[in-house]
């Protein structure tokens, strides 16, 4: 069994993670569409770290000194805090709760944020990995995706984080941006790899309406790849990596043997996590839940004491079992689906239309994902977990 799938095994029995959603950016980028702001008021991050140090400590009270795996600090941009909040953040993180021995320690950084003195920190305060928010290695795409770093801040900030011991680097990579030719993207693929990258993470580009790539799709100004393009991509994205001895171990993420992200196989082994700051979800004795959407909203309810969540989902063993099967589906090894009696029944007609359609596969006892149904896998989900499939056909 290879080192990789190996070590993935041990996770899946006793993996808890911990994620933080910082909102703060510098600037706001062309498509973002996520709960961040670029506002630079003197009160604000000290509001947030307020409520953030509040709203760890009543989860302390709530659930105990839960122990994790993983920690992760996302957003927006983690990096942009200052030292002082950093040392601030993570010395309250470790205060309430247990981080077991050897945990993955995970801060998302923009390109060109990584002076020496702050990654100095980050390396003193335990972080082991850094997610980088390449997205493109040309600086003509990067302007019009609103960036805010170049390629050359890229290499120089994967060198400094190598300096100061942080060796373990994962690359983001967007995919059919406005103006990006197939050479692009397999350019940008070839430099992943020239930096050693321990991880090599896809994303397709999604428009939003309230963003500004939403409005200018609207009136019709967004030059975007179209379908057979995009495929292309992907399959050289598939081709360069695999052909330089990463692991293809989930859709859109790719590895170093042993080197996959430990705390994004948490979601797909579908084992709990808590999520702190707004739009955060915690996942926890089978209850998904957002304590609240957006940083007013968070600010608003930390500093007056609400401590009740917004959303709160119980799930059904039905839908927890579900939930297990989606996300495991989405990983290299792929799942048995005998040992998922509560859908098995439902569903198993709908597994054997997708492989005759050449989308799934059996490899042994697992069904798995075929190339074709990986570029397609939206489609195969909606279609396995439509309640009423009678009258539709399974070629997609």
């Amino acid at each position: 069994m290879p080192l990789a799938l190996r070590e993935r095994n041990d996770y899946k029995s006793a993996m808890r993670g911990f994620y933080v959603h910082i909102p703060f950016c510098e600037t706001r980028c062309h498509y973002c569409n996520f709960v961040t702001t670029a506002e630079h008021a003197p009160d604000l991050g000290e509001r947030f770290q307020k409520a953030l140090s509040h709203e760890i400590d009543q989860a302390r009270a709530r659930h105990g000194r839960l122990s994790f795996d993983t920690l992760y600090l996302g957003g927006g941009t983690p990096s942009c805090l200052s030292i002082p909040e950093l040392e601030r953040l993570v010395s309250g993180i470790q205060g309430a709760f247990e981080l077991k021995p050897g945990y993955e320690f995970t801060c998302e950084m923009n390109p060109g944020d990584g002076d020496a003195g702050k990654i100095e920190t980050l390396r003193a305060l335990g972080v082991n990995r850094v997610s980088l928010g390449c997205q493109a290695f040309q600086d003509e795409i990067l302007k019009k995706l609103g960036r805010r770093h170049t390629a050359r801040e890229i290499e120089q900030t994967a060198l400094n984080l190598r300096k100061a011991g942080i060796t373990n680097l994962s690359f983001d990579l967007m995919l059919r941006v406005p103006g990006q030719t197939l050479e692009d993207f397999r350019d940008s693929l070839r430099r992943c790899v020239a930096l050693e990258a321990a991880q090599v993470s896809l994303y397709d580009l999604e428009v939003h309406e309230e963003t500004l790539f939403g409005r200018l799709a609207k009136e019709n100004k967004l030059d975007l790849s179209g379908e057979e393009e995009h495929a292309r991509m992907y399959e050289s994205a598939i081709e360069i990596l695999t052909g330089a001895d990463y692991e293809h171990y989930e859709v859109v993420n790719f590895a170093k043997p042993g080197l996959a992200s430990r705390h994004n196989l948490t979601y797909w082994h579908n084992q709990e996590y808590l999520g702190f700051g707004p739009s955060a979800f915690t996942y926890l004795n089978g209850i998904r839940s957002q304590f609240a959407p957006d940083l007013e909203r968070y600010l608003e309810k930390c500093e007056n004491g609400d401590w009740k969540s917004d959303i709160e989902d119980v799930l059904t063993k039905e839908e927890k079992e579900t939930e297990t099967f989606v996300t495991g589906l989405r990983l290299r090894e792929g799942v048995i689906p005998q040992k998922f009696p509560l859908i098995y029944p439902r569903i198993g007609k709908r597994l054997a239309a997708l492989r005759y359609e050449g989308l799934l596969e059996e490899a042994g006892e697992h069904t798995r994902f075929t190339l074709r149904g990986q570029l397609l896998s939206d489609d195969v989900f909606a279609f396995l977990l439509e309640k009423d499939t009678s009258s539709k056909t399974p070629l997609l």
